[in-house]
């Protein structure tokens, strides 16, 4: 047990209660589960937004990365999501909200129907999967450290606090949790970034600092791993328009305007927070010797050299961006595994309630899978990457493209998915350790020449559908 036992303990019991408390908000409708009743305002879209860029990655893993690598590479993350927000608030975020829609694969049924609605629900259930065992390692791990529990017992432990309010409120839920977590992250962040550089001076905290640690090498040079920096930033800003909760959100704003300022608020807030991570990765070189796991560095940070309240503030701003994410995630799995797979293939239509019954129900496999992923591999750093890299490489042509361009068909979006997919598994095989990299950046080019051209062969034989942007379907 460790000083932050209780603020742990306390912050997930608040976070329990009031997950459960949101059931009261569903009011028995799969609709209000889903994007409750798609009535959010602009304040509340921005947070939940930004509470879905902010996870453990954005934080955690951002001053861990600028400790032991280079700023640029801690600086990714943040800068990634941060891009990949204004892209979507600029193509995708109005139009996308016009449609009412409940699911981001249910977008792909609209524009090219069942078979690709499918192929895109499995490719991005598989993707987010990951991403839930990914955040729940990371609570599991801040758990496990708090309170000196095994790191089974801690990741049962949160996995069941988790699936419980995401099961009881939905998509509600995920945004009246993330108001508060996101902001004891957001004044933590910012609070202890001014502290660090007000009390030791930043000419002190970069004296000690390698000149690696803040060269532009890491963005120039492709010795100094800018190639893997640049491929990361670049899938991120644009992979990140598949992203199934950053959409769910974008769904539930009460109006496009809403949803797309929302993405612009959640932006600059990202950069804010992962500016202020970096800063602290920064501090961690001068002030923390010899953690053994750089995971460690923020945590020794926290607890050895700032205030008690903010060392607080801090830890629990890493296990709220953490639990948010995979609440998040696991929420959009139940809702396409229910809305694009069960409801979309079964003969017989389900009723509201019996929809809303499996919507929660499907919670339970999906916590399981994720929580023994998360287990057999505590870091699956690597899955992270290629998931994403897959729905980057496969799915970002077909959704831009059917949105904005009238010559966008099935024919083109199958074959850019599945060419897209082949190529990016082919690369991680393929790609040589010295050019990493490209494995990211090439798939996605070989998706888009690949629509493009199966778009042009095939205008005359499948008719023109209009784009998504002037779509007005219930």
């Amino acid at each position: 047990m460790t000083v932050m036992f209780w603020p742990v303990m306390i912050f997930m019991a608040l976070s329990l209660a009031v997950g459960l408390y949101t059931y009261t908000q569903v009011r028995g409708s799969s609709h209000r589960f889903a994007v409750c009743g798609k009535a959010m305002p602009f304040f509340i879209i921005g947070t939940a937004l930004l509470a879905q860029a902010v996870d453990g990655n954005a934080t955690l893993g951002n001053v861990a990365l600028t400790y032991s690598s280079s700023i640029w590479t801690g600086l990714m993350i943040p800068a990634g999501l941060a891009a990949s927000l204004l892209f979507v608030g600029r193509f995708l975020a109005a139009p996308l909200n016009r449609m009412n829609l409940l699911t981001l694969p249910e977008y792909f049924y609209r524009r090219y129907g069942r078979n690709t609605e499918l192929l895109v629900s499995i490719l991005t259930i598989c993707c987010f999967t990951v991403l839930i065992a990914g955040n729940l390692s990371a609570v599991a791990w801040i758990v496990s450290v708090a309170t000196g529990w095994s790191y089974l017992s801690s990741l049962v432990f949160s996995t069941a606090v988790i699936v419980a309010y995401t099961m009881a409120g939905g998509l509600y839920s995920a945004i009246w949790t993330d108001v508060f977590q996101i902001h004891v992250a957001l004044i933590g962040f910012v609070a202890s970034a001014v502290f660090v550089v007000v009390s030791y001076g930043w000419g002190n905290l970069l004296s000690g600092v390698p000149a690696t640690i803040l060269s532009l090498d890491g963005l120039t040079k492709l010795g100094a791993g800018a190639l893997p920096n640049w491929a990361g930033t670049i899938a991120l800003a644009f992979g990140n328009a598949m992203a199934l909760d950053f959409m769910e959100r974008v769904f539930a704003a009460k109006s496009p305007e809403t949803a797309r300022n929302g993405c612009y608020y959640a932006a600059s807030l990202t950069m804010v927070i992962g500016a202020c991570a970096s800063i602290l990765g920064i501090a961690g070189i001068a002030l923390v010797k010899n953690p053994g796991d750089p995971r460690m560095v923020l945590p020794l940070l926290a607890s050895g050299h700032l205030p008690f309240w903010m060392g607080a503030m801090v830890f629990l701003g890493v296990l709220g961006a953490s639990m948010s994410t995979a609440n998040g995630a696991m929420l959009v799995i139940s809702l396409v595994l229910t809305q694009n797979m069960v409801v979309r293939w079964k003969k017989t239509p389900l009723s509201d309630s019996t929809t809303l019954f499996v919507t929660r129900a499907m919670a339970l496999p999906t916590a399981a899978a994720a929580a023994i992923l998360a287990y057999v591999r505590p870091e699956p750093g690597i899955l992270l990457v290629i998931a994403f890299d897959i729905v980057f490489a496969g799915c970002v042509a077909p959704l831009v493209f059917g949105v904005h361009w009238k010559k966008s068909n099935a024919s083109a979006a199958v074959s850019a998915i599945v060419a897209g997919t082949g190529a990016r598994v082919a690369a991680h095989f393929l790609t040589p350790a010295a050019w990493a990299g490209l494995d990211t950046l090439i798939p996605p080019v070989i998706s888009l020449a690949t629509f493009w051209a199966v778009c042009t062969l095939t205008q005359g034989r499948e008719p023109a559908v209009a784009p998504a942007d002037s779509m007005e379907l219930a």
